[in-house]
């Protein structure tokens, strides 16, 4: 018997570059930043303080769970039973469920709130492509036309 392996086609969150990785991949490296990008899904049950929670999968914050960063990016779904305080950028579903508090601006493809979620504040967005919402990689030319732009003229 032969066993296929399966593969899926993910995205980086650092460049927006589109590569495909194996079914059972965890993590891997960007081909075109070169940087790590995590693959697995991802599922907070305690306080979870960190500067970022960047997956290609799924993050699921339980009942118990809290997490509490800058940048939050789930490239499959996300789903919150717990508490979240963050800025997310979700390349698939956002579920916010009965009990969660939610803080923060979010960008996803699709957005559910039951009834009882408590949300603080936030923009939330469901911009007609998603490609609007996530990083594009900047050039060395288009960063040294950014400075140009900054410095006034000189006489």
């Amino acid at each position: 018997m032969v066993r296929r392996s399966v593969t899926r086609s993910i995205r980086c969150y650092h460049c927006g570059h589109r590569f495909g990785v194996s079914g059972k991949t965890e993590s891997t490296q960007c081909p075109q930043c070169n940087q790590r990008v995590v693959v697995g899904d991802i599922v907070v049950k305690s306080l979870l303080p960190v500067k970022a929670v960047q997956t290609c999968g799924h993050i699921k914050v339980m009942r118990k769970g809290s997490v509490i960063a800058q940048d939050v990016h789930a490239g499959d779904g996300l789903e919150v039973q717990g508490s979240l305080e963050g800025n997310v950028v979700c390349g698939g579903n956002v579920t916010i469920g009965r009990y969660a508090k939610w803080r923060g601006d979010c960008a996803a493809k699709t957005v559910s709130i039951a009834d009882g979620a408590r949300i603080a504040g936030g923009r939330f967005r469901v911009p007609q492509s998603l490609e609007q919402s996530l990083p594009t990689p900047k050039s060395a030319s288009d960063e040294a036309s950014d400075e140009s732009a900054e410095k006034p003229a000189e006489a």
